[in-house]
C-alpha cells in the first residue's frame, strides 16, 4: 500500500451488496482441494493489479474490455485506481459452463459476492476490487476493496510491512462451477504479493501478470512474433503468429493484438486478432509487390504497450525455370487479358508499338541477364534454340517488350514492364505447343 492519490468514494452498504449478490457465495457441492491450476479445461489464474506505480508489462492483461472477457471490477477502468488482487477463470473446455461463485480466503478474511458468469468455450471471467483505491487490513466479505497485500495475520493492517520471506499467509480460492466447488491453494502467494507490501517498502510496482494459481509469481509478460523470416511469391500469402505469455511462459488468452507492417512494399497495412487458449493469434496477408516487409505485433493495456520482436516477409517473382524469361508484346499488356507468350506464331500474335517482331522469335529469351527488370534489355537466339524449359509454374513473371530486332543470329529486345501471368495448361518446349495465360498483375 502507498499514499492514496485519490480520495476514496463512500463505501457501499455490504448488506445491500449481499442482498443483491448473496446467492453467489453459496456452494452446492462439497469442495475438493486440488493443487493443479487447470482441470477439465478450466484454468484459474491469479494476479495483482497496481495502477499507482505504472508498469505495463506487469499489469494483468487481459483486463476490462478484452475480447471474450466478463469483467467484475471497478469501472470504467480508465478512471479507477487499482491496488488489489484479481482472479481469472478461463473456460478452455468444449462446453458452456456457469461460474456460480468465487470466494477468496486470506487468513481469517473471506471475500465473495461477485455476480455469476456464463462462459462459452474460450471465454473468461475476471473478478477484482469493485471500488477505486485501496484499503488497509481485512475489508471482507464485500470485495469493494481487495488490497490483499495489506492483510496480515488475523486480518490485521499489514500496510508497509516488509518481513524477510513474507508473512507466510497462503490464500486459497474457492471456485464454484455448475454447482461444484473446487478449492485452489495460492501456494505462490500471488494474491497477497508474497506476503510483502512492496509499494511502501521500496516504492515498487506490485502488479503481477496473470499466473496459473499454484505457481510462483510470474511478473512481466512476453510477446513474440514468428517466424523470424519467410519468403513467398507475390500473390501468395504470408502468415505470422504472435504468442503472448507471462514471464514464465504460461499462455495468456483473450488478449487483443494489433499487427502492423512498419516497413517495406506493404508498409501501413494492419491487422488485429485475439489470442486463443495457447496465447496465440495469427495475421495473414498477400502482396502484389516485390520486396521485404518488416512486421511487428503489439498488446496494449491500460498503461502502455507491449511490443513484439520484428520479423520479415520477403516477396519474390519467378520467371521461367532455367534462367530465362518469356516475353509478350506491349500492346497485349492489359490487366486481365489473355496473352500468348510462346509459340510458332509469336510474331503475329504479339503486336508491339514499334511493329512486328522477327518471325524467328518464338517468345523465349535466354541471356546473361538472370534478373531482368524494367528499363533493361535482353538478347537471345532465334527459334527454340535457347532450349526453353520443359514446364512452367502456374504463376510466372513475363517480360513486356515494345521493340524487338534481329541482327545476324542475335535477337534483342527492351523491357518496358514485367507482368505476372497465370499460365494455362498445354505449354510445351516445342513452338507447336503454345504457351498462353492471363495477366493478373503488373510488377513494374
Amino acid at each position: 500500500m502507498e499514499e492514496r492519490l485519490r480520495p476514496l468514494p463512500a463505501r457501499r452498504s455490504k448488506l445491500g451488496l449481499v442482498a443483491i449478490l448473496g446467492p453467489l457465495s453459496i456452494a452446492t457441492a462439497v469442495s475438493a482441494v486440488v493443487p493443479a491450476a487447470a482441470a477439465n479445461g478450466i484454468s484459474v489464474f491469479v494476479s495483482y493489479a497496481d495502477s499507482l506505480r505504472v508498469e505495463s508489462p506487469n499489469f494483468p492483461t487481459p483486463w476490462d474490455g478484452s475480447p471474450g472477457t466478463i469483467f467484475y471490477g471497478c469501472n470504467p477502468a480508465s478512471a479507477c485506481v487499482y491496488d488489489g488482487a484479481a482472479i481469472r477463470v478461463v473456460n478452455n473446455s468444449g462446453s458452456t459452463v456457469t461460474v456460480d461463485a468465487i470466494a477468496v480466503h486470506v487468513d481469517t478474511c473471506t471475500y465473495t459476492g461477485w455476480p455469476p458468469a456464463v462462459l462459452q468455450p474460450g471465454m473468461n471471467v475476471i473478478v477484482t476490487q469493485l471500488v477505486s483505491g485501496a484499503f488497509d487490513g481485512c475489508s471482507g466479505p464485500s470485495p469493494d476493496h481487495f488490497d490483499l497485500s495489506d492483510v496480515g495475520p488475523g486480518g490485521s493492517d499489514f500496510s508497509g510491512q516488509c518481513p524477510v520471506g513474507g508473512n507466510g499467509i497462503q490464500p486459497t480460492v474457492d471456485v464454484t462451477i455448475d454447482g461444484t466447488t473446487t478449492t485452489y491453494p495460492d501456494s505462490g502467494q500471488v494474491l497477497n504479493t508474497e506476503g510483502i507490501d512492496a509499494g511502501p517498502c521500496n516504492n515498487a510496482n506490485e502488479s503481477i501478470q496473470w499466473t496459473l494459481i499454484g505457481s510462483k509469481p510470474c511478473r512481466g509478460s512476453l510477446l513474440t512474433l514468428a517466424p523470424p523470416t519467410q519468403s513467398h511469391p507475390v500473390l501468395s500469402t504470408a502468415t505470422v503468429t504472435a504468442t503472448f505469455t507471462n514471464s514464465c511462459g504460461q499462455p495468456l488468452s483473450n488478449t487483443a493484438l494489433h499487427f502492423a507492417i512498419t516497413n517495406g512494399p506493404n508498409a501501413g497495412m494492419t491487422g488485429s486478432g485475439a489470442t486463443n487458449g495457447a496465447g496465440q493469434a495469427t495475421f495473414t496477408y498477400s502482396s502484389t509487390h516485390t520486396g521485404t516487409d518488416t512486421l511487428k505485433a503489439t498488446v496494449t493495456n491500460l498503461f502502455g504497450s507491449i511490443p513484439s520482436n520484428n520479423v520479415t516477409a520477403s516477396w519474390t517473382i519467378s520467371f521461367a525455370p532455367g534462367g530465362g524469361a518469356f516475353v509478350i508484346g506491349d500492346r497485349e499488356n492489359v490487366m486481365g487479358a489473355r496473352v500468348y507468350w510462346w509459340g510458332a506464331q509469336w510474331w503475329k500474335m504479339d503486336p508491339m508499338t514499334s511493329g512486328l517482331a522477327p518471325a524467328s522469335f518464338k517468345g523465349y529469351e535466354l541471356s546473361n541477364n538472370s534478373s531482368p527488370w524494367c528499363g533493361q534489355t535482353w538478347t537471345t537466339r532465334p527459334g527454340n534454340s535457347p532450349h526453353p524449359p520443359a514446364s512452367v509454374p502456374g504463376l510466372m513473371a513475363v517480360i513486356v517488350s515494345s521493340h524487338i530486332t534481329k541482327s545476324g543470329p542475335t535477337i534483342s529486345g527492351n523491357i518496358v514492364h514485367i507482368v505476372l501471368v497465370r499460365t494455362d495448361p498445354g505449354y510445351g518446349p516445342n513452338p507447336g505447343h503454345r504457351g498462353t495465360g492471363t495477366i493478373v498483375d503488373q510488377i513494374c
